[in-house]
């Protein structure tokens, strides 16, 4: 088959089953950049850079956020290129690859943001250390009691 001749709806369906399978992303690469917003942005220098940050504020959990759901709009719109478009085989490779590297991306903050999730709430369980057990088991007893009573 020639580069230039256009994808067959086999091969465009086995492309978008493989983005769909689990951990497809391990082990593909992370684009240099991509467009996000009419913005040329180094995606990989970014990621890198997050993803090897030990401390987080709450500004950056913010921006990580905003971040993510850009990313998640452009793996969209390169998912509905594949499916739609009128493209060469080559072309859907190349648009497949984009799509991978930048779910990869995706996945990559989105475990940076759940160990971030985990430690603040590691953290906030610390906040009652001089409660002491007899006031816990107090509290759970009239809890329960009041939820019999209601009943």
């Amino acid at each position: 088959m020639a580069s230039e001749d256009k994808i067959t709806d086999n091969e465009r369906n086995m492309l978008l089953n493989r983005l769909h399978r689990p951990l497809f992303w391990v082990g593909e690469n992370i684009p240099r950049e991509v467009e996000i917003e009419g913005k040329k942005v180094k995606l990989h220098e970014i990621i890198w850079e997050i993803v090897n940050k030990t401390l987080f504020s709450k500004a950056d959990i913010k921006n990580i956020d905003h971040f993510l759901s850009l990313l998640k709009e452009k793996e969209r719109e390169y998912e509905r290129a594949l499916e739609r478009d009128d493209i060469s085989y080559e072309e859907a490779r190349n648009l497949f690859n984009e799509t991978a590297g930048i779910m990869r991306a995706i996945m990559d903050l989105t475990q940076i943001e759940e160990e971030t999730q985990r430690k603040k709430s590691q953290d906030t369980k610390h906040a009652c250390e001089d409660v002491e057990e007899k006031e816990w088991e107090h509290l759970v007893k009239e809890i329960i009691t009041d939820k019999n009573k209601r009943k």
